[in-house]
């Protein structure tokens, strides 16, 4: 998208042409951080990130995790957290035997709300695309439940 035209309801495209719409429901496009390409960290902001090792490229003793990498999966809040788990086997197994012993899997779990108390989850990795099931109102009920378990867990860690 390069425009939206709210009072005419009308998408334009970067192409030129132009879509109506009722009712639209659009993400803006995730950035990279600007202080990463000012930096000479990565190019559009993303750190180039070896999608196993989760090092830097071409730097053996810096990590990424998170969204500040270039790898091709979500910037979920579950994909830092199952990067931090291979991370922290490898940076443990790096100062007790000299390397890694796991490879990072692509390994991501998101729960996808889809209105009216009804929620999916999308769960992949690197070898298998998502593949969400049709929304519940018990998946919507567990989300809560869980996101209340873990900030209440989380805040206990800090």
């Amino acid at each position: 998208m390069k425009e939206i035209d709210g009072r005419g309801k009308v998408v334009h495209s970067e192409e030129g042409t132009e879509a109506p719409y009722d009712l639209l429901i659009a993400i803006p496009a995730h950035k990279g951080m600007e202080v990463i390409e000012k930096n000479g960290l990565g190019k559009s902001g993303w750190i180039p990130t070896d999608r196993h090792r989760l090092n830097m490229e071409g730097r053996d003793d810096v990590f990424v995790l998170g969204d500040t990498t270039n790898l091709p999966i979500s910037k979920a809040g579950s994909t830092a957290h199952f990067e931090a788990d291979a991370l922290a086997e490898n940076l443990a197994a790096m100062a007790k035997i000299g390397s890694p012993v796991r490879d990072y899997d692509g390994k991501v779990f998101c729960f996808i709300e889809a209105g009216k108390d009804r929620a999916t989850y999308a769960m992949f990795d690197y070898q298998n695309p998502p593949s969400p099931k049709p929304p519940t109102k018990a998946v919507h009920w567990f989300k809560t439940a869980y996101n209340r378990l873990y900030w209440a867990s989380a805040r206990g860690l800090l």
